[in-house]
């Protein structure tokens, strides 16, 4: 890799994850389509920050479906026009049980966690009413059909839709206006997720914040407009708006929650 892909990276995971994205940009400009496992937000800029680097290859992020979070990077080379191969395929996990309390994220993260998967080989988990629509590695669906029986409480059936069968839920984001004394992070954080000070300071120091994708653990850094934050626990927070400064001396910002 050359200095600037290094320079990139922030710790030895980065940094590990970049050669691995580095060979495959590699090997693609050698003739060899491939693909990454599934990325998070930050791993997505540190990918096309690899993929940029080489020009004789094509490549894209793709998630399986418009507007997911978790995407792979797709990379094959020039010379070749057949669209790349995502290999995600969609299962649907349905709950068999009609009482009870219907299974949430985590649960479902979980059951199939349990069953062996790591993380990066499955993407989003979209949850809807005693059901939940996974993006998995097609070598893993055969897999997870046969053996994703549970989750949480609720007995499950789990089978490989069409993507255009994939039912999207509904997710506008949550409007907040509210007053802080700074743009600094522990404040606009407190009060977006409507917790003490000391209580964002905590989320903070433990390394629970991403800042525009990038785990962030400066209580005093200042935001601006169009930040993102990625809160554990707490959803994601964009800040839209400073709309001004109260009779008090307080900035007054505009955010959208999810």
């Amino acid at each position: 890799m050359n200095q600037y892909l290094l320079n990139l990276a922030v710790n030895a995971e980065e940094r590990q994850l970049l050669a691995r994205l580095d060979e495959l940009a590699r090997k693609a400009s050698q003739g060899t389509a491939g693909r990454s496992d599934f990325l998070d937000l930050r791993q997505q800029v540190l990918a096309e920050a690899v993929a940029a680097q080489y020009g004789e290859i094509v490549w894209q992020i793709d998630g399986g479906f418009e507007g997911a979070e978790r995407k792979r990077l797709l990379l094959g080379p020039a010379w070749e026009n057949d669209d790349l191969d995502n290999q995600i395929q969609c299962l649907h996990i349905k709950s068999t049980d009609k009482m009870g309390s219907s299974p949430g994220h985590r649960d479902y993260l979980g059951a199939i966690m349990n069953l062996g998967l790591k993380r990066e080989k499955f993407g989003d988990i979209l949850v809807q009413e005693r059901e939940a629509f996974v993006m998995a590695d097609r070598s893993m669906s055969a897999y997870l059909c046969q053996q994703l029986e549970r989750v949480g409480h609720s007995k499950v059936t789990t089978e490989v839709i069409a993507m255009k069968d994939l039912q999207l839920p509904e997710a506008a984001p949550q409007q907040i206006t509210c007053t802080v004394s700074a743009l600094r992070l522990d404040a606009v954080l407190a009060a977006a997720c409507r917790i003490s000070r000391a209580a964002a300071v905590e989320l903070i120091e433990a390394g629970q914040v991403r800042l525009n994708h990038q785990v962030i653990e400066k209580n005093a850094s200042l935001l601006e407009e169009a930040d993102l934050l990625s809160v554990r626990g707490y959803g994601r927070i964009r800040v839209d708006e400073v709309e001004g400064v109260s009779k008090k001396g307080r900035l007054r910002i505009r955010l959208s929650k999810w």
